[in-house]
């Protein structure tokens, strides 16, 4: 690498404090943990419909919720399924890959202690306003495609 390299990529990335390595290491953990979990539970392993039960949100209005099919989409998309996660799906298929993203730069921060210069201006202040909106959409956008599934399943059509 060449002087000139070198120090860009200094520039763009930084160390990080002990605290904020063991921050991202909780990240990774509890995404981790969170997919073994729901690995385990499509495997037989542990049993989901004990622990989340029936939608309310179904029961009441006879209609899916935004939550519904999240799990299984989950489920695919960890056992090598993403395009059937996507179908089954969409927000919770973008929203897996987004943690896959997220959970490999957590790892990546945890055990070597850099902080990429472009995580930090998409986590910026403004960045995270339009991230949470990106968000509300794909969970509305997902639960409009689950609603006229739905609605179509229903009629017959």
């Amino acid at each position: 690498m060449t002087e000139r390299q070198d120090t860009k990529f200094i520039k763009s990335s930084r160390r990080l404090t002990a605290g904020r390595r063991i921050a991202a290491l909780a990240v990774f953990v509890g995404l981790a943990g969170g997919g073994a979990v729901l690995w385990l539970a499509s495997r037989g392993v542990i049993d989901m419909h004990f622990w989340l039960g029936v939608c309310g949100f179904r029961q009441r209005f006879g209609l899916p919720c935004p939550g519904c099919g999240w799990t299984r989409a989950t489920q695919a998309f960890l056992n090598g399924h993403p395009v059937q996660a996507f179908l089954l799906q969409p927000a919770a298929a973008i929203f897996c890959a987004a943690a896959a993203v997220t959970a490999v730069f957590a790892l990546l921060m945890a055990v070597f202690g850099i902080e990429f210069g472009s995580l930090r201006r998409i986590l910026g202040v403004v960045g995270l306003k339009w991230l949470l909106l990106a968000a509300a959409v794909v969970v509305l956008s997902g639960w409009g495609v689950t609603l006229i599934r739905a609605m179509v399943h229903n009629n017959g059509m």
